[in-house]
């Protein structure tokens, strides 16, 4: 598959959908800019929680954007890939990785007071490319080698991989696993915090 703008979702647990209101991601996210807490370069916030079950809060980035995203009717963390980073064997490894630091970081934040918790056992990964990868049979018999070596990564266990959607949507597939880990685990397994550049920090 030649495509490079990839998606990977998680989502917060019910309780914490319900706690969290979604403007509080705001001010959460300026602060990171200006602090340059993350190894990816963040330049910008928008707000579109004028749209019902839309993209919510963004953090809009050079290389990727990180979307508190409501829609399907569920609050998460969605990362988007924009243009390429990681060599292509290690594409959807590095968009897990770095999804998964961000997904921690919101975890720990402390303006937040804790109460943001994500579910460690279901991820929607896409392709937003409708030409490079359309939302078929044959798009995921491709992809499928790629998917289970990042599902078994993350999920250290069984897993279920379900593509959805009909062929006017997006490339998707469910990655769902019995696991109850805790999200740090899942981010250790994926090869810990990047580093600016890509690099692990030692």
């Amino acid at each position: 598959m030649d495509a490079y703008k990839l998606q990977l979702k998680i989502f917060l647990t019910p309780d914490s959908a319900r706690a969290v209101p979604p403007e509080a991601f705001v001010p959460v996210f300026h602060r990171w800019i200006k602090e340059r807490l993350l190894p990816d370069l963040v330049i910008d916030v928008a707000n579109y929680l004028h749209v019902p079950e839309g993209p919510g809060v963004v953090l809009i980035g050079d290389g990727s954007d990180y979307f508190m995203d409501q829609r399907e009717g569920r609050l998460g963390l969605l990362h988007s890939r924009k243009r390429a980073s990681a060599a292509p064997a290690d594409r959807l490894a590095d968009l897990a990785r770095r999804t998964l630091d961000v997904a921690v970081r919101l975890e720990r934040e402390p303006t937040l007071s804790g109460s943001v918790r994500f579910s460690p056992n279901e991820f929607v990964f896409r392709v937003n490319d409708r030409l490079a990868a359309p939302n078929s049979d044959t798009t995921f018999a491709v992809v499928q080698p790629e998917l289970e070596r990042m599902a078994a990564q993350i999920f250290g266990g069984p897993f279920e991989l379900t593509r959805s959607g009909g062929p006017k949507d997006l490339f998707t597939v469910r990655m769902t696993s019995p696991t109850d880990a805790p999200l740090v685990a899942l981010l250790e397994r994926a090869g810990g915090s990047p580093a600016p550049g890509g690099s692990r920090k030692m």
